[in-house]
């Protein structure tokens, strides 16, 4: 009787980490030099990549699900430029309640940006949070480094 139920445990067991480990098979990532290659390629008509950003925008890195709206980001843009990424983010928010979930093969994603966020903290680290205007994009930008992430709301 234990066997059958250490067994079934077991069972349980491989079959909840061969789900999660498939969740994110689809998930495909880009790079890109500057913003105008990543447009050429189509990266911002496909909706990966959020309209608006300045336009030195720079060392992009995209993942995005081809089985869902989940996508995440990350680029770089001349801090001089800022006002321009001001025009299409709206108020300041704050980063705790949030969480962003991005697969954990994304290695260029910070550890900081990874499950429920501590507000404190990334704002110790000059992150600021913001809801993008009219999308479902979270930013986290460090405008003094002129370094910015999105994610998409789960």
């Amino acid at each position: 009787m234990r066997s059958r139920v250490v067994s079934g445990l077991l069972s349980a067991l491989a079959v909840g980490i061969a789900v999660s480990g498939c969740r994110d098979v689809d998930v495909v990532t880009e790079t890109y030099a500057t913003l105008s290659e990543a447009q050429t390629a189509g990266a911002a008509d496909r909706g990966w990549l959020p309209r608006g950003l300045p336009p030195g925008t720079y060392e992009l890195r995209l993942a995005h699900d081809l089985d869902s709206q989940r996508r995440w980001g990350l680029f770089n843009f001349p801090p001089d430029q800022g006002d321009r990424l001001r025009l299409v983010l709206g108020d300041e928010i704050s980063f705790n309640g949030l969480t962003a979930n991005p697969p954990g093969r994304i290695e260029w994603w910070p550890v900081a940006l990874r499950e429920q966020l501590d507000g404190e903290r990334l704002k110790a680290t000059g992150l600021r949070g913001y809801a993008m205007k009219d999308s479902d994009l979270i930013f986290a930008v460090n405008w003094a480094q002129g370094r910015g992430y999105y994610w998409s709301r789960e």
